[in-house]
Formats: C-alpha cells, sequence, structure tokens
C-alpha cells in the first residue's frame, strides 16, 4: 500500500507523465479508424459457410455463434490501436473499443484494401508504440529515481533498442509457451467442449505461474540500464525472493486497475464525460506503473541489503 501511495505521488508531481496514455487515447477517439472489416469479413463468412455445410447441428451451432462474434470483433478492430503495444508500451482506455461516434461526429473511417498495406501498417504503428512505450517507461523510471540522474540522450535510444528487443524476445516466449496449450486444447475441443474448457482454465493458471516472474523485467531494462537477460534473470530472482508481496502488489494493482475501468469505459463515446474516463484512466494507470518501479527498486534495494548482511556474517 505505501509502494502504490508512492505511486501517486510521483504521478501528482509529475503530472506530464499523463500525457503520453491521454495523447493515444484522444488519437483513437478522435483521429481516423484504420478498419479492415470489409477486407476481411467476406473471407471469414464464405470459410464459416464452407465449414457448417460439412459439419453435424451441433458444431453447425457453434460455428454459426462463432461467426456472429467474430463479425463483431472485426468490426470493432482498428490499426490505430496497435499503437498501444504489449508488454512495453503505452496504456490505452479505447484501444478495442469499437468507436462509432464521438462528440464531434462520427470518426473518419479508412477501410485498409490490401493484406499488404494491413502488415505495412501494422508494423509501423507497433515499432512507433514501442518506440514511444519505451520513451513513456524511460521518463516513468527517471521520475521514480531517486538519484535523479540526468537525463542523457544516448542511454534513453539504447534503453529504447533494448526495450524493443525485450518485447520481440517476450512475445515469443509468450507464443512458444501459448501455441502448444492452444493446440492441444483445440483438439480436445473436437471430442468434448466441457473437457477443452477444464484443460483451458488449468493451462491459463499454469501460464500465469510461468510468466509473473518475468513481470519485472522492463524495469531492468530502463530503472538500472541492464541487458535484456540479464533483466530477465534478475526480475526472477526479485518475485521468487518477494513472492508473498509481489503478489500482494500485482493483485491490488490489478483489481484497481481493472476495477476502475468499468467505470472510466462506463460513458458512451460520444459523450465528453469519456475524456473524464480517459484522464482518470492516464491517472491510475501511470501511478501504478510509477509504483511498480519503485516497488522494484526497493526490491533490488533490500536484496543488496541482504546480501552485504550475509557476508558480513561470513567474514565474522
Amino acid at each position: 500500500i505505501p509502494t502504490i501511495i508512492a505511486g501517486f505521488n510521483v504521478v501528482a508531481n509529475h503530472i506530464g507523465l499523463i500525457l503520453f496514455p491521454l495523447g493515444l487515447d484522444l488519437l483513437i477517439w478522435f483521429g481516423p479508424q484504420l478498419k479492415l472489416e470489409k477486407l476481411l469479413k467476406p473471407i471469414y463468412s464464405n470459410a464459416i459457410q464452407t465449414l457448417i455445410a460439412y459439419n453435424n447441428a451441433e458444431m453447425r451451432q457453434l460455428l454459426e455463434a462463432s461467426q456472429t462474434e467474430m463479425e463483431l470483433i472485426l468490426s470493432r478492430i482498428n490499426l490505430t490501436s496497435s499503437l498501444s503495444t504489449f508488454p512495453i508500451g503505452i496504456p490505452s482506455l479505447l484501444s478495442g473499443q469499437g468507436i462509432t461516434e464521438t462528440p464531434l461526429g462520427a470518426p473518419t473511417i479508412y477501410e485498409i484494401p490490401s493484406f499488404g498495406l494491413i502488415f505495412l501498417l501494422t508494423i509501423i504503428l507497433i515499432f512507433s508504440g514501442l518506440i514511444l512505450g519505451s520513451l513513456y517507461l524511460s521518463a516513468i523510471a527517471h521520475s521514480t529515481n531517486p538519484e535523479k540522474e540526468k537525463l542523457d540522450p544516448t542511454s534513453i535510444i539504447k534503453k529504447m533498442i533494448k526495450g524493443v528487443g525485450l518485447s520481440i524476445l517476450l512475445v515469443i516466449i509468450l507464443v512458444v509457451l501459448v501455441m502448444p496449450v492452444l493446440f492441444i486444447i483445440s483438439l480436445f475441443s473436437l471430442f468434448s467442449p466441457a473437457l477443452s474448457q477444464i484443460l483451458l482454465i488449468i493451462s491459463t493458471f499454469i501460464l500465469i505461474w510461468l510468466l509473473i516472474p518475468l513481470i519485472f523485467s522492463p524495469h531492468g531494462v530502463f530503472a538500472r540500464n541492464m541487458g535484456i537477460f540479464q533483466s530477465i534473470l534478475h526480475s526472477i530472482k526479485v518475485v521468487r525472493s518477494y513472492l508473498p508481496g509481489t503478489g500482494m502488489f500485482l493483485l491490488a494493482a490489478i483489481l484497481l486497475s481493472q476495477g476502475l475501468d468499468l467505470l472510466w469505459i462506463a460513458a458512451p463515446s460520444n459523450s465528453w464525460l469519456t475524456l473524464v474516463g480517459i484522464i482518470g484512466h492516464a491517472f491510475i494507470y501511470t501511478a501504478l506503473i510509477a509504483a511498480s518501479f519503485i516497488y522494484y527498486q526497493r526490491s533490488c534495494e533490500w536484496t543488496q541489503e541482504l546480501l552485504e548482511r550475509i557476508k558480513n556474517i561470513k567474514k565474522l
């Protein structure tokens, strides 16, 4: 709790930090929307209709339900939201919300005409999001650093490069872990949908258990200027050393952020009250990220003190 409060105090004293998520949400809200619906919807509909023709009644119902859900997802896709990247990036409230109306009227919509252009725009937007996210985390790390070192452009560029590399590596790790699990679950779903749901729940808990030790990997890069692999190993060490406290901190942060998101997104997109939600979301998420940097720094200090005590005991 003191760490979370400290994170809120940091953002209150450096309110400019919220301009990153605030600016991104304003761009998604009022900016042009890059849509894929007209290109992908006919292809997906034809594929579903072909599958329906060659399956039994039970599978037909599942396919028809999935078609309705997929059409809803396709209508909400806006490539501009790709600027909100993961795991290193700027948090966004409106990403994936499917904005059809704003207080200034209907948004400008551009339908992407080809798959080649989709691929090119996606790559450009993702790398732009990673670069902006690296700047965002660098600014937060500098604001939470008790030593208050001077900003060095060369150091920031190096951190940005390492941040992009770390994001790519973490995504690869996630894909390597998730793809075999999804393949196995999809096989079981052909024989028993109920069993596949149980396997999905179990595998989700296992994946969370495996991925939580990596949660502080970006912090080593941006707060301590570590290398990519060094920051990953250090994150695993920090989480294992302070697992109960880390678990409580992450649980409190998730409950606070996700709970308040229900409030921030309550207003319709054509109401100016959405602006209040965007500002609140930007402040809360930036404060929680700042709190995570403070928690990480204090964990490193506690670890160093513990190692020094062990050394002193060995000398005695």
